[in-house]
Order: C-alpha cells, then sequence, then structure tokens
C-alpha cells in the first residue's frame, strides 16, 4: 500500500511488475478469470485529489481502496476529501486501517476508530496488517479481536491484507475469518489462498499522473460485483427500520430474525419472546441504524429484527405521532376516536390476544403500545445530577397521595431542586422525593432533568 513507513521493509521481495494485463506470466504461474481495470490502493501520499483527477479516474478503476487511518493516533489527512470525491463521482471503494495495535484490547479499540471515522458509503473495508506491533499477547489474537468488534458494528465485507511472507507467520489462524484475503506479492502469484493480489507498487494512473500499488482481483473467487455492490446499497435509497430505541425499553423479536449484528445465528428457539434492551449503539447495516444489546442472549440485534412495546406499567404516555383507539385488544374495530401527537394519555398496559405486542388501555379504549409511537409521561429514573428544574408552578406534598390537603409549598417556574428517589405507584404513575423528604410530580411537563 502507498505508504512511506514500510518501503523498505519490503524492499527484499519487490519485483517491478511489467504488465497488468490479464493472464500475463509471473514467475511461469498465471492469474485466471482476473481483473482488467486498476484496483489501486490510495492514501495521503498521493495527495489530495480533486474533482477532475477524481472524474477521470472513474473510467481507469473497478474500484478504490483508500486509507483512513494510520492505526488509532493518526488519520489520513486527505480520506475524508477522498473518499467524498469517490461518492460524488460514483467510484466504489473500500477503506482500510494500517495496523498499529499493541494488543487484542487495542486492536478493539483501533477498529472501534477507524469504523467511526469512516465514509460509510464505502463497500468493504480492509485491515493493512504488516508490521508486528504487537507486545502484549499474540498476534492472531490481536488481529482476531480486531475482526471481531468490526463485524459486530458492520454486516459489510471485512477483507485482510499483506504480504505473503508476514500473512502465514502472524496471522496464520485469524486471516481466515475474513470474508477475503488481499495479498501482496511482488515477484509471483501468492501460494496461499486469496482473492485480490496486489503485485505491484508501479503501476501508472494517468488520472492522477502518478504510480501506485495496483492489485487485480480473481474473479472465479468474488466477482468484481462483490467488492462493489454494497455501495451501490449504501447510495441508494433505503427505507431503515426504527432506530430510536432507548436501553430499559424492550422488543419482541421477529419469527424470521434470522442473525444477530455479529453475523451469527439466531436460534429459533429465542425467536419470537420479549426481551429488555440493555444498551444501544449507532450503527449502519442492512436496514437498521441501530444495534440493541440483549443481555440475556448476550447478543447484539438488529433494530430490524424487532418491534419495540412498552412493558410494564408506565402510568401515562406522551404521543409522539397519531393514534387510532379501538374497542378491542386486538386493534381490528376502530371506536372513531383517536389521540393526536402530543396528548398525554393515561392508560394501562395490557397484552394483545398474539402475546407478540402490548396495548394501552384508555378510557376511550385501546391503542398500540409500540415504542416509536410515544414516550412515557414520566421520568423514571434519577439523572446523574440529581436535580430537577421546574418547567411550570408545583406544588410539593407532605404525602405521596398527592391529596389537596397534602399541599406544602408552591414552587415557581425555574427552580432547581434536589431529588433523592423516583416512586412508582401502582397506577404507573411516577414522583420524586425531595431532599427535604417532600414530594412532587415526576411529569415531564412539569419539571425537566
Amino acid at each position: 500500500m502507498s505508504n512511506k513507513h514500510r518501503w523498505a521493509k519490503r524492499l527484499a521481495q519487490l519485483v517491478v511488475a511489467a504488465s497488468a494485463l490479464i493472464g500475463i506470466a509471473w514467475g511461469e504461474q498465471t492469474v485466471a478469470n482476473a481483473s482488467t481495470l486498476a484496483i489501486p490502493d490510495i492514501s495521503e501520499w498521493q495527495g489530495k485529489l480533486t474533482a477532475s483527477q477524481v472524474s477521470n479516474l472513474k473510467s481507469q478503476v473497478s474500484f478504490v481502496i483508500n486509507r483512513r487511518q494510520y492505526g488509532s493516533s493518526y488519520q489520513d489527512l486527505y480520506a475524508t476529501n477522498n473518499t467524498a470525491l469517490y461518492v460524488k463521482y460514483g467510484i466504489p471503494f473500500g477503506e482500510y486501517d494500517y495496523a498499529r495495535f499493541t494488543s487484542a484490547a487495542s486492536a478493539k479499540q483501533e477498529a472501534e476508530d477507524f469504523y467511526n471515522r469512516s465514509n460509510k458509503s464505502a463497500a468493504f473495508y480492509a485491515l493493512d496488517f504488516e508490521e508486528d506491533d504487537v507486545t502484549s499477547g499474540t498476534t492472531n489474537a490481536a488481529v482476531k479481536a480486531w475482526y471481531d468488534e468490526m463485524r459486530s458494528l458492520t454486516g459489510k465485507n471485512l477483507v485482510f491484507y499483506s504480504y505473503q511472507s508476514f500473512a502465514t507467520t502472524y496471522a496464520s489462524t485469524a486471516r481466515t475469518s475474513f470474508d477475503a484475503q488481499w495479498i501482496a506479492n511482488y515477484s509471483a502469484t501468492p501460494t496461499i489462498s486469496y482473492a485480490l493480489w496486489q503485485y505491484t507498487d508501479n503501476n501508472y494512473l494517468s488520472a492522477l499522473n502518478e504510480y501506485t500499488d495496483n492489485s487485480q482481483a480473481v474473479t472465479s473467487v468474488h466477482p468484481i460485483s462483490w467488492w462493489t455492490d454494497s455501495v451501490s446499497t449504501a447510495l441508494s435509497s433505503v427505507t431503515y427500520a426504527y432506530s430510536g430505541y432507548k436501553a430499559g425499553q424492550h422488543i419482541y423479536l421477529h419469527s424470521n430474525a434470522s442473525k444477530y449484528a455479529d453475523g451469527t445465528a439466531i436460534a429459533s428457539s429465542d425467536r419470537q419472546k420479549f426481551y429488555e434492551i440493555s444498551k444501544v449503539k449507532s450503527l449502519t447495516q442492512s436496514k437498521s441504524k441501530q444495534a440493541l444489546y440483549i443481555s440475556s442472549l448476550g447478543k447484539w440485534v438488529l433494530s430490524q429484527d424487532g418491534t419495540g412495546y412498552f412493558v410494564g406499567q408506565h402510568g401515562s404516555y406522551t404521543l409522539t405521532h397519531k393514534l387510532n383507539v379501538y374497542s378491542d385488544s386486538g386493534l381490528t374495530k376502530k371506536t372513531g376516536s383517536y389521540y393526536v401527537s402530543g396528548d398525554t394519555v393515561a392508560g394501562k398496559l395490557v397484552k394483545a390476544p398474539s402475546g407478540s405486542s402490548y396495548r394501552v388501555k384508555t378510557k376511550l379504549g385501546y391503542m398500540s403500545a409500540n415504542v416509536q409511537f410515544m414516550t412515557p409521561a414520566y421520568y423514571e429514573s434519577l439523572s446523574a445530577a440529581k436535580t430537577v428544574t421546574t418547567k411550570q408552578k408545583l406544588y410539593e406534598y407532605k404525602k405521596s397521595s398527592f391529596a389537596k390537603a397534602s399541599r406544602s409549598t408552591a414552587v415557581a417556574k425555574g427552580t432547581k431542586l434536589t431529588v433523592t428517589a423516583v416512586k412508582k405507584r401502582s397506577t404507573g404513575s411516577r414522583y420524586f422525593v425531595l431532599s427535604n423528604g417532600k414530594f412532587i410530580t415526576a411529569l415531564k411537563s412539569y419539571v425537566t432533568e
């Protein structure tokens, strides 16, 4: 790859390529079913590309592989500029991380940094592993940790890159986890498994007026579309599943949910059940922009594979969507009544006849308890600051029943109060316990954390 830090390391193995034409002999070996357009890898050493250069590059390449970072501590100077131009001019591309991790833990962090920095229109992600910086644990463990973290973040293809002798010495087992291997060997075709062969660092690209590394894809292993299709998917209009879940909510796992976010299979016995969401994280994978961690399964699931419902009693809900009211909990018979976005509706949660969803039973009838249509009207936990500020005038009460006779003190709008606990009534409503031992409502319309 185009990185000045490593050329000395490769000099012993470099033999300048005479041609990139398909079928050319290398040490009396040939590459059958190979790509014919260039597949360069590009970094800041090729400079900050211009719109004109990238526009001209489009007809000369099958796809581009762009460096995003040189370990966690250094971002490629022009990666953001160059990848944005690839998107603009419709050039498929992948991104790579030049590994500098020193352990499995730092490999995991490096992968997370790489993914967060990457252009999400990339078709695939590659690990460039060609220097042994690992000082704790084994190199195979570190490479596998990088792979596992990336797999938890994306469903896109993951590619392992190295030169042949280094790959077999330092990543003999870990590289087999990747979806493809990209092997550099300038003197002959690789003798280990590979889907992409970097055969030269001296291929001239007239669009850039520069010599770059170049590779050939073995199309009998993976067609060119394998390297490029997820770009077109990423750039096309995708209808994403609801991805606004929060920890503490519940999700019903669909019957057709087949794989976790890391690609492993979901057992049929674990489907069609309710689970509490322990934590959430953002990602763009398949039709989801969020993954949900289910601690009872020990796995991240994609938001597209379930529907979120409120479970338990929350007392009241503030609607974010217009909802029709039904006379039955199966939601088959409309009453003609409805609630509109912004309404705060009191109700009790009941399970639907199918057992696969929940409803809110209100004084007018039943409505959906889907989390994307509403939010609890009450605060249900304390903030780290353990303070609330009044949004309007309210009363402190001596008793939690909030009977008018137990009113104590009127509190003006904008007053900050210290709270020690949030309590729940049998009806689902909540109230705060103040540091002075008195009580106030936990309605979000009255206070803010």
